[in-house]
């Protein structure tokens, strides 16, 4: 069983550090099993680390940039739109009470000038907090959430009785 880390896996600084620290060992004239055991990783990574410390020094042990293109979408304005959401469709001056996909991918383009296909939006607004509900966007609840709603009824479009 691994040991526990003692801190959150993508802590880049502390991750570099441990890096460094397994080299140093190394040098030292620890195995790299030992190593490897102690610092809870498997012995391939430490020959990893040794292999880009031989090849590139210090610097073979930092970090790479993620690769890939930035997303269209700042994690700042991604931020803003849950707030935009809350505010409902009626106050963008759309028709009916009920988020669709078509209507958020609207509203992104309106508000941020960011072009998303509807089924991108799809999987994107779990990411900030919404949820699929009966044909429409919903903020996300507790996970034992339950609506007051008896069974007959329906959350957007409520029973005249």
């Amino acid at each position: 069983m691994p040991r526990p880390l003692g801190y959150k896996r993508r802590d880049v600084k502390k991750l570099e550090a441990r890096r460094i620290a397994a080299m140093a060992r190394l040098q030292r004239g620890e195995s790299t099993s030992k190593i490897a055991r102690s610092m809870g990783v498997s012995i391939q990574s430490v020959q990893r680390w040794a292999r880009c410390y031989r090849l590139h020094g210090n610097e073979g042990l930092r970090r790479l940039p993620k690769s890939g293109p930035r997303p269209k979408l700042p994690r700042e304005k991604l931020a803003r739109l849950s707030g935009l959401l809350a505010k409902g469709p009626i106050a963008y001056g759309f028709d009916t009470p009920v988020w669709t996909s078509e209507r958020i991918a609207l509203l992104i383009w309106n508000r941020f000038r960011v072009r998303y296909s509807i089924d991108y939006v799809k999987q994107l607004l779990p990411s900030v907090g919404w949820r699929w509900h009966e044909h429409t966007w919903v903020p996300s609840g507790p996970k034992n959430f339950r609506p007051k709603t008896s069974p007959g009824d329906h959350a957007v479009f409520p029973t005249v009785r």
